[in-house]
């Protein structure tokens, strides 16, 4: 299989900044952020890439315990972006975009990140870079020894990428493993072994997606023979990069016929409604499910033997990929076409169920009526679909649900071993959709949920108001597992080059909090949702407006903007939806695979 993430324009993305936090969290360890040694972007583009291997590499020039890590890294930048020679004197060195390695590890055994992770690093030799979580260790260590405390933080890094990834043990290696050359020197390589032996007795075992399944013995005769019609966006990937766009179309056995893409499009750039188009790479047409039509149409459905789906939900009601599965699902089901559901992970845990359970996102047929947060994967939900259709006496799909493997519904997304790739543009982290279930519920009022921002529904506010006076009041409430704290921000139309549907006050400073979960297996956020309305009404009534057919539409029911009106208390609302919250338990219970 070609191992490089070739989907479309997706080959080359830009690298907007750093993050003020560290990409992996290594026990024990205090790692210099790209924040904290000021970082520079890169120069030019980077590849996004899946770290699948861990090789390692050394500065081949002599430990130096009077610069700081930070002034390493900032020289070591600079001497990337240009052209020179390496630290022989002698070699020619290439121009690369940013520092080479993801993570270096210094003399004094500080621990800093280079590039980020999510995209390929570089090396003045010729390997296929792809999958590669680089490390270097300062030295030359064909002449020095490394030391101690070097080896012990070093030991921690390439555990936790190893545990963090499910890379398994004889997936690292050094660099002269990759390519002719003598680094990472003597002394550093006769320590992989060892590394190696660590790794091994990890619980190491990663979740295994439906996509990876779809060509097995077990699934294949699915698509065999068939004309294969794919739902499906750029999250459709499979773990070493490829997109399952390209693995059907490359099936000696299948003929990929259509592409369906949802809201934001098949390349996840769009942030409003989307035209029909063509596939670049395969000439494959595209339709848009987000447009004028959002269910496919018995003419549309003519050219199809089979649909398959496979896209990354974030576990709340208001992401509107489920309700495209939905109405793609109905339309298999009146087609007579079977139906493929290829399973993902639930982000926010499989276990968190919360929120009114209000109108159904398909009212006609009473079909699909779910909480905010339902705590089930797709394939459970493309069950209880077909469950509903049964009760109301309509003709079921002819469905499969591929599971995942090794995966438990207590885990959070970080915990599987997969890497997060941005379901759609405002879906920046793991930490977006933790607290994605609040703060949408802004989007039915006239405050900011920060859209347009590098934190869009972590930070929340308005022009007129009081970021410390409304932390304050948020953090009375006493909620378990968030802190409120208040800060600024101002939209803008682009964020990481996308163009964002035009946010709130686009332009102007707003004044805010920020969200800050310090507990998220305790934090409620649809019942945050609740206090931070409450907490907006109280404090500025005169301000505060509804967008009420939003409000009403998010919540599935008017009435919380009706009780919060009234003056009822967050408590007395939350307590409402008790009855009907226990009634959804009960019936998703039939339909859970894990």
């Amino acid at each position: 299989m070609n191992r490089f993430f070739s989907f479309l324009a997706f080959e080359t993305l830009f690298l907007m900044g750093f993050q003020g936090v560290a990409q992996i969290e290594v026990d024990g360890l205090d790692m210099v952020t790209r924040e904290e040694w000021n970082a520079q972007p890169p120069k030019k583009t980077v590849t996004r890439h899946i770290p699948e291997y861990i090789t390692i590499h050394h500065t081949g020039t002599n430990q130096n315990l009077e610069k700081t890590a930070a002034k390493k890294l900032q020289a070591l930048q600079r001497f990337s972006y240009t052209e020179g020679v390496l630290g022989d004197g002698v070699t020619p060195k290439k121009p690369w975009p940013d520092v080479p390695y993801h993570f270096y590890i210094a003399a004094d055994g500080t621990v800093a990140e280079g590039r980020e992770l999510q995209y390929e690093g570089d090396s003045n030799t010729d390997y296929d870079l792809t999958g590669h979580a680089l490390i270097v260790v300062e030295g030359n260590f064909q002449k020095e020894k490394i030391s101690d405390l070097q080896y012990k933080n070093f030991e921690k890094v390439v555990m936790a990428l190893a545990k963090k990834y499910k890379i398994a043990a004889e997936d690292i290696s050094g660099h002269k493993d990759q390519a002719g050359t003598t680094c990472p020197g003597e002394d550093l390589y006769k320590l992989i072994p060892q590394l190696r032996k660590n790794v091994s007795g990890l619980d190491n075992t990663r979740v295994k997606v439906g996509a990876e399944q779809l060509l097995s013995k077990g699934f294949e005769h699915l698509i065999k023979g068939k004309r294969v019609g794919l739902v499906t966006n750029h999250t459709g990937l499979l773990p070493n990069g490829e997109h399952l766009i390209d693995v059907i179309n490359q099936h000696p056995e299948s003929e990929l016929t259509l592409l369906f893409g949802p809201e934001h499009g098949l390349r996840g750039e769009e942030d409003s409604h989307v035209a029909n188009a063509t596939d670049p790479k395969t000439g494959v047409p595209i339709i848009s499910l987000y447009g004028t039509v959002r269910k496919p149409t018995p003419e549309m459905l003519k050219k199809v033997d089979i649909l398959v789906f496979d896209i990354q939900d974030v576990g709340a009601r208001y992401y509107t990929y489920i309700k495209t599965m939905l109405m793609v699902q109905e339309a298999a089901a009146e087609a007579d076409i079977p139906f493929v559901v290829l399973d993902r992970p639930n982000p926010i845990t499989g276990k968190y169920v919360d929120g009114p359970v209000g109108k159904a996102l398909e009212p006609e047929k009473g079909i699909g009526v779910i909480p905010i947060t339902h705590g089930m994967t797709i394939g459970e939900l493309a069950k209880m679909y077909n469950g509903e259709r049964k009760e109301k006496g309509l003709k079921k799909a002819d469905l499969t649900v591929i599971p995942l493997q090794n995966y438990s519904r207590q885990q959070w997304y970080d915990e599987t071993g997969l890497p997060w790739i941005k379901p759609s543009p405002n879906m920046l982290t793991l930490q977006t959709a933790t607290v994605y279930p609040a703060t949408t519920l802004l989007e039915g009022t006239n405050y900011s949920e920060a859209r347009g921002t590098l934190y869009p529904f972590e930070h929340f506010g308005a022009p007129w108001v009081d970021g410390q006076k409304l932390a304050e009041h948020l953090n009375n409430y006493d909620l378990e597992g968030i802190e409120f704290k208040s800060t600024t921000f101002i939209p803008d139309s682009i964020v990481e080059g996308i163009e964002i549907y035009p946010p709130k006050f686009l332009g102007e400073k707003v004044n805010g909090v920020e969200m800050i979960v310090t507990d998220r297996d305790r934090f409620q956020s649809a019942e945050a949702g609740i206090y931070i309305l409450h907490a907006l009404n109280t404090l500025y009534p005169e301000k505060f407006e509804w967008r009420q057919v939003r409000i009403d539409g998010l919540l599935g029911t008017s009435e919380v903007r009706e009780m919060l009106d009234a003056g009822n208390s967050p408590e007395e609302i939350i307590a409402k939806r008790k009855a009907g919250l226990e009634s959804f338990r009960q019936k998703r219970a039939r339909f859970l695979l894990y």
